[in-house]
């Protein structure tokens, strides 16, 4: 099976791109928990503790390639691809504890503002803006296909917005004396990685209980495959993501009529065109009938995918 995504090198990319994102998110990390600490921001420890949860989310995606990347024994026939997958959603569960933490202590410190320093937390929260930019302008060029690097940009895109919400939150503090900004500023940083949170674990999710990818829905996909001329019927039909850019399919194909293998190949390869070409289906497995078995489900939902798959070409 080929790789997915295309090539090793688009792989060895994007591992380069995350290394470069988690050396610049540990330097930012470090000084907004130190300038939290000379400070006293909230705002501040919240975008730094965002930027640790980031930075071994990073760490996570960094070794869910090298596993992607790595020889795998006879009996894993996906090999480790689907560890990005999992990666993807420890990601997602990471961000939990992190924003409950920041919301209880904006709570406390907006009944009992604290006094702050206001020119070192902006000047740190400019130092980790300009970082958090840059990262994510490292991220987004192979963010787009593949969900593991995905969550890394989302996460890339977060702390961006928090450390901007740091910049209002001092300037606010120092423009008004209104010290309550900080811990609303806070309060929003935690609004908003759960925001990012509950995405992407409904993403991961989805592919790691094996439904249907959301630009593949099976209706559309069977109706496509039928009016290729030939077919008759398509049942048996299930379609799921094993990793980013690589979705796999299997179904049952009724023919109109009894036909020699090489007619059965041609419209196998106009099925496998069409799949790939609109579905961006890379990976299928397709089993001809003439005629619908006695008793045969033609419905996905009450056949397991463990069946029998004998004949498939």
């Amino acid at each position: 099976m080929e790789e997915p995504g295309g090539s090793r090198g688009v792989r060895a990319a994007e591992r380069r791109r995350l290394g470069a994102a988690i050396l610049l998110t540990a330097g930012a990390m470090a000084a907004e928990f130190a300038g939290a600490w000379l400070t006293g921001s909230l705002a501040l420890l919240g975008d730094a503790v965002h930027m640790l949860t980031h930075l071994l989310s990073l760490s996570l995606s960094y070794g869910a390639i090298l596993l992607a990347l790595r020889p795998s024994p006879p009996d894993q026939t996906y090999r480790l691809w689907r560890a990005e997958i999992l990666a993807s959603f420890v990601n997602g569960l990471a961000l939990l504890p992190a924003a409950g933490y920041v919301l209880y202590e904006a709570w406390e410190r907006w009944r009992r503002p604290v006094e702050i320093r206001v020119g070192p937390m902006l000047g740190v929260g400019a130092a980790g803006l300009a970082v958090n930019l840059l990262s994510a302008a490292l991220l987004r060029r192979h963010a787009r296909d593949d969900l593991n690097l995905r969550s890394a940009f989302l996460h890339m895109l977060a702390d961006t917005a928090s450390s901007g919400g740091v910049m209002a939150a001092g300037a606010v503090v120092a423009w008004t004396g209104w010290r309550q900004a900080d811990p609303l500023a806070a309060a929003l940083i935690s609004a908003l990685i759960l925001a990012w949170c509950v995405s992407l674990l409904r993403e991961s999710g989805r592919i790691l209980l094996e439904s249907a990818p959301r630009h593949a829905p099976l209706e559309d996909v069977r109706a496509s495959m039928k009016g290729i001329p030939g077919v008759r019927e398509i049942h048996d039909l299930h379609v799921w993501t094993i990793t980013s850019r690589l979705h796999a399919l299997t179904a049952h194909v009724q023919l109109e009529e009894d036909l020699k293998t090489s007619s059965t190949r041609e419209i196998g390869a106009r099925l496998r065109d069409l799949l790939r070409e609109r579905f961006a289906i890379n990976h299928v497995t397709l089993q001809f009938e003439v005629e619908d078995p006695a008793g045969a489900p033609c419905c996905p939902e009450h056949h397991p995918r463990g069946g029998e798959e004998e004949g498939g070409i």
